[in-house]
């Protein structure tokens, strides 16, 4: 019973990880975000094009921008992750971290110490203004790029 409770959970993070990342290898990013081989033929995102249709000017999403930074970071190509969605590619090393700390639980070490309330509370602040922080930046981006 103590290995479901420790163990299973550092399983389904190091697997879920692991398939993202295999995700992110198999995607290729283009300018025009339909991928450079054609490979994953994601829709447009919904956000810009309804922007696009009622503003007359497509304006990004809060991740715009995430598939492709998951995909440059794990290609290795940082700066360009940063670039395109710098929440994205922060997620993307947390998503690394949490991986990490998965697979020292499984190789028997003790399992990471469980956070306390206001840290958890502190991490969710963190993250939301990251994601506004790099929002307010796609937007800017796209007001001065002409989107």
């Amino acid at each position: 019973m103590q290995w479901c409770k420790q163990k299973f959970p550092a399983l389904a993070v190091l697997l879920g990880g692991a398939a993202i990342l295999a995700a992110a290898l198999t995607f290729s990013p283009g300018a025009d975000g339909w991928g450079e081989d054609g490979r994953w033929r994601l829709p447009p995102c919904s956000f810009k094009t309804i922007t696009g249709w009622v503003l007359g000017r497509p304006l990004p999403c809060v991740t715009c921008g995430c598939t492709h930074a998951f995909a440059y970071a794990a290609r290795g190509r940082f700066t360009d992750a940063f670039r395109e969605q710098p929440a994205g590619a922060a997620a993307f090393f947390v998503m690394l971290a949490m991986m990490a700390g998965a697979g020292w639980t499984l190789a028997g070490g003790s399992p990471p110490a469980q956070l306390r309330r206001w840290q958890k509370i502190a991490l969710g602040i963190a993250a939301g203004a990251l994601l506004l922080a790099a929002w307010i930046w796609k937007l800017w981006e796209a007001f001065h790029t002409g989107g």
